[in-house]
């Protein structure tokens, strides 16, 4: 009898173990791009010539603009905090003349990379730490990292502005 019960406490922690693991693999599996800083982006952003052939999006708290980033038109956002921008406009101009910078965070143009490394947009801000990720159907995440800026929540989540 106790040999049973042993057992099936054995069984019960072996399951349960096993849940997790497979939970905390499902949770972080996914399609991850990333960036590579390029000066010639930073000028085309800060000459307001950027490349016509992607669609822009910002992301601001406020009246600082803390992102903006062009992806090729294939790719829909996956959230509600990007505003949609339309470049060569004075509006534009303005917003990537207020990207928000602080001492240690300064403002640079980078080429956003799909999971295979090839270039599929456009990204201009001052925050070091920002995801991308690609999901199924041309989703797209774009998430840069500022909970000091009341940005993305301490829980992981996104909080739209």
């Amino acid at each position: 009898m106790n040999i049973l019960k042993i057992n099936n406490n054995k069984i019960l922690w072996a399951g349960t173990l096993g849940i997790v693991i497979l939970a905390l693999v499902a949770g972080c599996s996914g399609k991850y791009g990333s960036y590579k800083r390029d000066t010639g982006v930073q000028q085309s952003f800060e000459s307001n010539q950027v490349p016509a052939d992607y669609q822009y999006y910002y992301y601001g708290l406020g009246s600082e603009t803390i992102a903006i980033f062009g992806v090729e038109t294939k790719y829909e956002m996956n959230s509600r905090m990007w505003k949609e921008a339309t470049p060569d406009t004075s509006e534009f101009k303005e917003m990537t003349r207020w990207i928000w910078e602080d001492y240690g965070y300064y403002k640079f143009g980078a080429d956003i990379l799909d999971p295979n490394g090839n270039k599929v947009g456009v990204l201009y801000t001052a925050i070091n730490e920002t995801t991308i990720k690609f999901h199924d159907d041309n989703q797209i995440s774009v998430i840069p990292n500022t909970p000091f800026l009341g940005g993305p929540d301490a829980n992981g989540g996104v909080r739209a502005p």
